[in-house]
């Protein structure tokens, strides 16, 4: 294909971000007759292959992973061509580096993708090793600089003087600004057999369901574990429904929630905790909400390192 000179790229530019743009439109954004442009398109499409193609809008999916994936010796396609064959998978790129494979998957939900993480990366043949991560929002040419939501928080956050004052905070904050009706954040790994130092602090929740939770996720690994182990966040909709929650359903009814998200608490590589909001409703999974969530926890992961190796003294607080 030839190289095209400046004029046809300017058309080739407006037509591939809006292909109903008229001839007229296209004139006048780039400072020629109307003639001249239908003369270029005609010879973009008919000597240089342009195609002006219909595509529909369609909204991201609830749930995108992406999984990095270390296949064990001369497993590499047989892996690639097993993850490829399901339904769940948009892609799968074979890679040099650490890992072998990236693969790319779109779920209805957050706990499909738990399950699909566990039952085909975590139990699959033929993989060593696999590190996985949700994807919030795809950031393209035309979005715009995102705000800072938490600005305030992060001031605040550097003068408290505690780990409790600053998760006291947290709570506040996200209850304020995140619509939460209930919030559980937790510093430290709360739900070992032999858990590490912690401070925990909550809002709208009764002391009995917090250490109700505390225990079932000790003895059987229930949801909140599962965060900690994949530190990754996990999205229910209906947890009075969500087979997610289903060892806890008596415990959900009684407390009286629904709509559920539990997010990692991480500075770096490194998890300090865990960030849990509930909904009294039922509500729609939605980009934005998690990418405050999100911001939220990253926020308050800025400043727990500087508590870290501070005395637990206030393992619980009142609702």
């Amino acid at each position: 294909m030839r190289e095209l000179d400046a004029l046809d790229k300017q058309i080739f530019g407006l037509l591939a971000e809006n292909g109903r743009m008229s001839n007229l439109e296209v004139a006048a954004q780039v400072g020629v007759s109307e003639k001249t442009v239908r003369q270029r398109i005609r010879r973009l499409i008919e000597r240089d292959g342009m195609r002006v193609v219909a595509t529909m809008d369609r909204t991201a999916p609830p749930s995108r992973l992406i999984v990095l994936v270390r296949v064990e010796s001369g497993q590499r396609f047989a892996v690639a061509d097993r993850l490829a064959s399901l339904p769940q998978v948009d892609a799968v790129h074979l890679t040099t580096g650490a890992y072998e494979l990236i693969v790319l998957a779109s779920f209805g939900s957050d706990s499909d993708a738990l399950e699909f993480y566990v039952r085909h990366i975590e139990q699959g043949p033929g993989i060593g090793e696999s590190l996985s991560t949700h994807v919030v929002e795809t950031i393209t040419r035309g979005t715009g600089t995102r705000p800072d939501h938490f600005e305030q928080f992060d001031q605040q956050a550097s003068k408290v003087g505690s780990m409790s004052e600053l998760l006291d905070l947290a709570c506040e904050v996200a209850t304020a600004s995140l619509g939460a009706d209930r919030v559980h954040v937790a510093a430290g790994n709360v739900w070992l057999a032999d858990p590490s130092p912690s401070t925990m602090r909550w809002r709208g929740l009764s002391s009995r369901y917090v250490e109700e939770i505390l225990i079932k996720g000790r003895v059987e690994g229930v949801i909140l574990p599962n965060i900690v182990k994949h530190n990754q966040h996990v999205f229910v909709a209906d947890a009075q429904t969500d087979p997610l929650l289903r060892s806890v359903r008596d415990l959900v009814v009684s407390e009286g929630f629904h709509s559920w998200m539990g997010m990692p608490v991480c500075n770096g590589d490194t998890q300090h905790g865990t960030l849990c909001l509930y909904w009294d409703n039922v509500i729609t999974y939605r980009e934005d909400l998690v990418r405050r969530v999100q911001a939220l926890a990253d926020t308050l992961g800025k400043h727990l390192p500087r508590y870290s190796s501070e005395p637990s003294d206030a393992a619980q607080a009142p609702a």
